[in-house]
């Protein structure tokens, strides 16, 4: 499958870009105009998004070209350049999309942009977006709960207007201009989760929207308990069998910091894993034993990474440490058989064994006193 692109006036983002259509078989080998030098790429896996080269090696999202497409990891069909802005309209009327996976890193979400994708139902906007664009999730019916993550600053006018079955809006302090109709038409029914002197608790006053600033105490994914100083500690699953868990950074306007000792102790259904930018440390065997984990994403913000943490998560085969993590424990990711590939801070302190038992290929970048680990490299 090869991409080419050709030069397109983006006047919704402001900028000049090259715009990126799929072409197959003998017609894209005939049309297919050679690149300049250095000229970036962006490879797709199949022919599902329309993508723009924005000249700085990060792409946005043009359009959906797959109007069946169901389920989608933006990052993941954008393959490895970092995608940074949906355009408007990009996803307009996409009436099959239940699930869209926003990538870490998005900093724009256009006008329009997934409006009218009536089978979407639930929706997390990391806090690497600066604004949610006017009407940018207006008439998705579907829509039944949104997250916010801290950093997010702004919501466009009328961004979630009739979603009329949204009841839950989880929403951080950082967002502090929320622009008119911003919920209109979404029913009696919706509630903002956010803290307690959040910007968003005088908008609902305002709209005659409620306002939670306590459900952290009955989340449906996660069992927490409160610190001594506010904040959440994860204790486990609320479910029985989990098969992806996001432990996000803030809920009810509560930072959520530590996840705690032996929390999802052997459970075995486990297979995705993302842990939010507040996240400090993680316990002691908190995901020991979890044998189908596959993959573990981490933000920002980790500082320490208990003994035993991941031991004998045998089907974990990559793993990288955000900038900031001090220390990682003994025998952290002992037994993690098929674990081939380690990055992490040159400054992070690695103890004894933290990575014995692993794939015998295993390379770790970075870390000092690794002990009996691999040599980092």
């Amino acid at each position: 499958m090869l991409i080419t692109r050709k030069k397109e006036d983006m006047q919704t983002l402001g900028q000049d870009s090259f715009s990126a259509s799929v072409q197959t078989g003998a017609q894209a080998r005939e049309s297919a105009p050679r690149p300049a030098a250095g000229a970036a790429y962006a490879m797709a896996a199949r022919h599902v998004l329309e993508l723009a080269d924005n000249g700085d090696g990060t792409l946005t999202v043009v359009r959906c070209i797959d109007r069946t497409a169901d389920d989608l990891d933006i990052q993941f069909e954008a393959g490895g350049c970092p995608v940074t802005a949906i355009a408007a309209r990009a996803f307009e009327g996409c009436a099959a999309l239940r699930r869209v996976t926003l990538p870490q890193g998005l900093r724009q979400i256009g006008e329009m942009a997934f409006s009218g994708c009536s089978r979407l139902t639930r929706l997390t906007i990391p806090g690497s977006v600066a604004r949610v664009g006017t009407l940018a999730f207006a008439k998705c019916a579907g829509l039944q709960r949104v997250r916010i993550e801290p950093g997010v600053q702004a919501l466009g006018p009328s961004c979630f207007s009739k979603c009329t079955s949204l009841t839950r809006v989880d929403m951080p302090s950082s967002v502090a201009q929320i622009g008119g109709g911003a919920f209109f038409g979404c029913g009696r029914q919706l509630v903002i989760h956010g803290a307690e002197d959040a910007p968003a608790r005088q908008y609902a006053q305002l709209n005659g929207i409620g306002y939670d600033s306590e459900s952290w105490r009955e989340d449906e994914t996660l069992i927490l308990e409160e610190t001594e100083d506010g904040s959440l500690r994860v204790l486990g699953p609320r479910e029985e069998r989990p098969v992806r868990i996001e432990i996000p950074g803030e809920l009810c306007g509560r930072a959520v910091c530590e996840i705690a000792p032996k929390a999802f102790f052997a459970c075995g259904t486990l297979e995705q894993l993302v842990i939010g930018g507040n996240v400090r440390v993680i316990g002691e065997s908190a995901f020991f034993g979890c044998r189908s984990m596959v993959s573990v994403g981490f933000e920002r913000g980790l500082e320490r990474v208990c003994d035993s943490a991941f031991a004998g998560c045998e089907n974990l085969t990559q793993v990288t440490l955000p900038w900031g993590t001090g220390s990682v424990g003994r025998m952290a990711f002992f037994g993690c058989s098929r674990l081939s590939f380690v990055k992490m801070p040159t400054t992070t302190r690695v103890s004894d064994l933290a990575f014995d038992g692993c794939a015998p290929n295993l390379r770790v970048f970075g870390g000092v006193n690794a002990g009996r680990s691999p040599m980092a490299l």
